[in-house]
């Protein structure tokens, strides 16, 4: 929250502390089911999930461009 900007609105902020607390807990038990963790932050499964793939897409490394490698 300390890196929020200071004009944010309350809903703004209120939507990062949940993203912050689905990713404590996706951190936590990365196994566990989108449900068991929507339950735990009191929330839906499907903002889980939201949360869960923009975690995997910043984790995911680009795939390297092959073509500039190749050999001609």
């Amino acid at each position: 929250m300390d890196l929020a900007p200071a004009a944010s609105s309350r809903e703004e902020r209120v939507r990062l502390r949940r993203t912050a607390l689905i990713e404590f807990e996706i951190g936590r038990a990365p196994e566990a089911p989108n449900r068991t963790i929507a339950l735990a932050c009191r929330t839906s499964g499907a903002t889980v999930a939201a949360v869960r793939d923009e975690l995997e897409r910043d984790t995911t490394p680009a795939d390297p461009d092959l073509d500039a490698h190749s050999v001609a």
